[in-house]
């Protein structure tokens, strides 16, 4: 059987369909992706063609609050709630201000700027996140997901300081276009299945292999990752009895 395969590269650009991005690096050097798994529908806007890799860890968004009536004492006391979060950490969780996250709080720099209430002057607040990194078994996801959450919840909190949990846990993988020959080859693979399948001197076309890696969110620490590529196909004989 004879098969021919042409690839045509296309200059075009795609951003990320399902990318709910908070922050995202040059270069696409790291992507955190909010919000659920990506929905029956979304997927079927994406090509035939994926594959599923585990992040590199979880964040999760906190605020810290704190309506103590002097400014002094609202500083203090989110600064001590602060103070027993890093204190409650250990190896597990790192605490990482909002302006970086990739920016890690210890002992010596967790008096981060603090914000007023645009609603009331009275009211101190500053949000953060807690990481979580992704090791082992991604089976066990959801528990990882719940054992942040129930850390960040059960906080101790000093004087008047309450903490808001975001309702949802942020996926992060560092460096998505690391896959990209992997992606690449399973379509080379699947084009070859296609062809053999069809019969003798199909050309198969494969475009738009120089876009960016797309991505969604497989589970609660998987992302699905592929290429918006698209496939023609021609010159297709039957196989003669």
């Amino acid at each position: 059987m004879r098969l021919l395969t042409t690839v045509l590269l296309m200059s075009s650009f795609v951003a990320p369909a399902y990318a709910q991005e908070v922050g995202e690096a040059s270069e696409l050097d790291s992507v955190m992706v909010t919000g659920s798994r990506i929905s029956n529908d979304d997927l079927d806007g994406t090509p035939a063609i994926s594959i599923t890799k585990q992040g590199d860890y979880l964040l999760q968004k906190i605020t810290l609050i704190n309506d103590t009536r002097s400014e002094e004492g609202r500083k203090q006391e989110i600064y001590a709630t602060i103070e027993k979060i890093l204190a409650k950490t250990g190896g597990s969780y790192q605490l990482l201000s909002v302006d970086s996250y990739s920016a890690v709080l210890n002992k010596n720099n967790y008096k981060v700027d603090l914000s007023k209430d645009s609603g009331r002057p009275d009211v101190s607040r500053v949000t953060l996140y807690i990481r979580a990194s992704i090791t082992g078994n991604t089976e066990d996801g959801e528990s990882l997901v719940a054992r942040l959450r129930n850390f960040a919840r059960d906080s101790v909190k000093i004087g008047r300081t309450e903490i808001e949990v975001e309702k949802n846990t942020a996926l992060v993988m560092n460096k998505p276009e690391r896959y990209r020959y992997e992606v690449i080859a399973a379509i080379s693979e699947d084009s070859k299945k296609i062809a053999s399948g069809l019969g003798v001197g199909c050309e198969i076309k494969l475009s738009r292999l120089d876009s960016r890696i797309e991505w969604g969110r497989a589970s609660a620490t998987e992302l699905l990752l592929y290429i918006p590529y698209s496939m023609e196909i021609s010159g297709c004989t039957s196989v003669s009895k």
